[in-house]
Formats: structure tokens, sequence, C-alpha cells
């Protein structure tokens, strides 16, 4: 039978919206909140150390950290048109640039895609950009291939 289990990590990151009518056209910050849900059978035991896991959490720590966090902690979050680019590169400053509006759903997709090309048996991964406002994706929506971002700065699944 399957079971789901999760893990939370946080980051700190910044980044701008541009073209966005609100407070979130200004470069901005934020401590990110992200939530891997991974869904499987448990170990058998024919593997005794890890028997009744359908993955050890430190496991699932150091590949979350090495595929996302260690890439967005700390970084300005970039699709690759923000004009501060240019002052951030020649000041050296970390920029985690992901090719898509720097939204929490385009961040989201781009997480659960990483992760699953880690493979992870990811069932859903959730980004709560403030304590209120979250970005949830499940697994299964997520091609293979990845989400193609449009124009726009949405994202397409299908």
């Amino acid at each position: 039978m399957a079971v789901r289990v999760g893990k939370r990590f946080t980051f700190d990151a910044a980044h701008q919206l541009i073209g966005h009518t609100g407070k979130c056209a200004n470069v901005h910050g934020h401590t990110y909140t992200l939530e891997v849900v991974l869904e499987g059978e448990p170990i058998s035991a024919e593997q005794p150390s890890d028997e009744g896991f359908v993955m050890d959490f430190g496991n699932l720590k150091r590949i979350v950290n090495e595929q996302v966090v260690d890439f967005f902690d700390h970084a300005f979050l970039a699709k690759g048109n923000e004009p501060i680019l240019e002052a951030l590169y020649a000041s050296g400053s970390k920029i985690a640039l992901i090719g898509a509006r720097t939204t929490a759903e385009n961040l989201v997709f781009f997480i659960c895609h990483k992760l699953k090309q880690a493979g992870l048996p990811i069932y859903s991964a959730t980004l709560w950009e403030t304590q209120t406002a979250f970005a949830q994706v499940l697994s299964s929506e997520i091609p293979d291939e990845g989400p193609s971002y449009r124009a726009n700065g949405g994202c397409d699944v299908e």
C-alpha cells in the first residue's frame, strides 16, 4: 500500500515581477517555505537499513537541498528580463535564472520538475511565498520534459 510522506524546507530569495501593476513590480524578498510530499510503497525487508521507509528523511533533505534550496537560497530569482540583472551580475550577486516569470506558480512548477528529474517519487510540491499565500502542483501534472513557459509569464503543463 502506498503512503505519502513529506518534509518542509525554507530559503530566502528576492525577485521582481516586471510588468506587474502592484507592489511586486519592485525588487523585494521572501522567506519561502517549500513542502515536498513523496508517495510510494515502504521499502521491504530486503533492504533492512531502510525497511519501512518510503525514503529516509535524511536522504530527502540532502536531495532537495542539492537540487533546490542551494540553488535558490539568498539568490535573486530571475526570468532574465529584469533591468537590475546587469548590476547584480557586476556585483557578483547570486542569481537563480529560471527563464520564466518568478511567480510562486512558475517557481513550484520548476521545483517539482527538478525533483522529478532527480528521481524522487514526488507526489506534490507546495511553495509558500508568505505565511498566507502558496502555490501547489501535483507531480503527475508536470510532463517529463518539464513545463513550457509562455511569453506572457504563465506556464503550460499539458
